[in-house]
């Protein structure tokens, strides 16, 4: 006779790691503090080629400016009264080569691109730490040889190197933080795992401040990475990733350690585990691959939606950032209000994603972002000090959206498909990275409308999303319906107690 097993056994590491450990605090200080250093190297452009004044010969700097910053200049006279040392300064960029700023930002964030999809690959084949641990390890050789280049080409080349790793290291860290916390607490560590990106935005200036020569400030924000190339034998890699890979020995070691690190019973973790991954085997999950995203239609429809945010949250961060490192006034004042602003803008999110609708939520940070960014442009120039501030509080809910996304990009999509439809996602929001550059070479206020009426028109695609609070995470293709069809039947149901009400009241 068969034993009939139980479908809804627990998953055991689920069970685990739905109360918060002494481990969990452990763990999550670790990657947590990571993202501090790998978050400078993101930014690091605004100071390494921050706005730069010369003059054609040493002579016009006692004249009243009359020759500052013209073309064409053949042999320059830079003004370092505020940086000792710049790209500019160093590899002679100014006049018709200019465009090299813009263009070594944007191919950083090709490595960004290219980091989150090769380290997404791989972290699924060979493990999320390993791959975590290889790109710090990337990022910290490669942003050290940065301050070593003797050009501006080989310059550009580093950072593209630079930012691979800063994609891998971002995309995997993030993957072992969800992975390692239980449904309870998906949303608050989601929230809180941006307050360090607040923080390392926050401290830059000083880094920056303390340190005006760019080769100097380059490795200050490398060395620091070397540190978390050794996370790879200071903690464990994910159980879940373990079990579903079919690692059920290494999953039960990883477990026991976790529960003598907690001092929790371990005598049945092995049978627990083995009797789980028996009934649930994974085998057809994985079979099920990326492009049956197109056989339906719900799916196609919110990734299309979701691409478009991803993008717009991608170009409006890093684009009003930089913005905001380009506007008159203290470059290390301007940029360190925007990090300071940041930081109770994501505390308050981690209250209000668990008080109001995620669509709503999304709707209103990105629609409130593009209206602070024209009211920014609508301010005269000479209260720029005001100006500054609004462009920041825009920031700050293009930050708070990027929050919101993450979260929705793992609740929209079903568990076969969903690390391949985020690995995507990902790759438009440094799309969007990759032209903020471009928008922030045009004049100051017209890049300012650009990023303000796009933020608005991204408010349309966050209405045509579906509501996705307080439903559990979608296992299939066909439980994504059911997101679908919840829009109507709240309208549905809503229209019907009108009608009971209206025809209770003629009665």
């Amino acid at each position: 006779m068969t034993k009939v097993k139980n479908p809804k056994l627990q998953n055991p590491i689920e069970k685990q790691f739905n109360i918060i450990s002494r481990y969990h605090y452990y763990f999550y200080f670790l990657i947590f503090s990571s993202k501090i250093p790998i978050f400078w190297h993101v930014l690091s452009l605004i100071f390494l080629s921050p706005p730069m004044d010369y003059y054609c010969n040493e002579t016009d700097v006692a004249t009243v400016n009359l020759t500052k910053n013209v073309c064409p200049c053949v042999e320059p006279f830079w003004d370092r009264s505020v940086f000792t040392e710049t790209m500019q300064t160093k590899y002679g960029i100014y006049c018709d080569r200019t465009w090299l700023i813009s263009f070594a930002q944007s191919m950083m964030y090709v490595g960004l691109l290219i980091g989150a999809l090769v380290f997404g690959f791989l972290s699924d084949r060979y493990g999320r730490l390993s791959m975590f641990t290889m790109s710090c390890l990337v990022l910290g050789v490669s942003g050290s040889l940065v301050s070593a280049m003797p050009s501006a080409a080989a310059h550009i080349l580093i950072r593209s190197i630079e930012g691979i790793g800063t994609g891998g290291a971002i995309i995997t860290s993030y993957v072992l933080c969800i992975e390692y916390s239980g449904v309870r607490y998906r949303e608050i560590v989601t929230a809180l795992f941006h307050i360090p990106l607040n923080i390392g935005h926050l401290t830059l200036p000083g880094i920056s401040y303390l340190l005006r020569h760019c080769d100097e400030f380059q490795l200050a924000i490398s060395i620091p990475v070397f540190f978390y190339v050794g996370m790879r034998w200071m903690v464990m890699e994910s159980p879940k990733w373990l079990m579903d890979n079919e690692n059920i020995d290494e999953t039960v070691v990883a477990m026991e350690k976790f529960a003598s690190f907690t001092r929790i019973p371990k005598e049945n973790i092995r049978q627990q585990i083995e009797e789980y991954h028996a009934i649930h085997s994974t085998k057809s999950q994985r079979e099920i691959k990326i492009w049956h995203l197109f056989y339906h239609k719900t799916l196609i429809s919110n990734f299309i939606y979701m691409s478009v945010i991803y993008f717009l949250c991608g170009m409006g961060y890093y684009g009003v950032s930089q913005y905001i490192g380009q506007m008159s006034g203290n470059i290390h004042v301007n940029v360190a209000l925007s990090g300071a602003l940041l930081v109770p803008g994501t505390i308050a999110s981690i209250y209000l994603i668990q008080l109001l609708n995620r669509r709503t939520f999304l709707m209103s940070t990105i629609f409130l972002s593009g209206v602070f960014m024209i009211v920014t442009i609508c301010i005269p120039l000479r209260y720029n000090w005001i100006r500054v501030f609004i462009a920041c509080i825009c920031n700050c809910f293009f930050f708070v959206s990027f929050i919101i996304v993450f979260l929705l990009g793992v609740e929209l999509f079903p568990t076969s498909i969903r690390n391949s439809v985020l690995g995507i996602l990902s790759v438009m929001s440094r799309v969007g990275q990759i032209v903020a550059p471009l928008i922030n070479a045009l004049p100051e206020n017209i890049s300012g409308v650009v990023f303000g009426v796009l933020a608005l028109v991204g408010t349309f695609f966050c209405y045509l999303l579906p509501e996705t609070k307080d439903i559990e995470l979608p296992s299939s293709l066909d439980d994504t319906k059911v997101l679908s069809r919840r829009k109507s039947h709240l309208v549905e149901d809503l229209e019907l107690n009108q009608n009971i009400a209206t025809s209770s009241s003629q009665q």
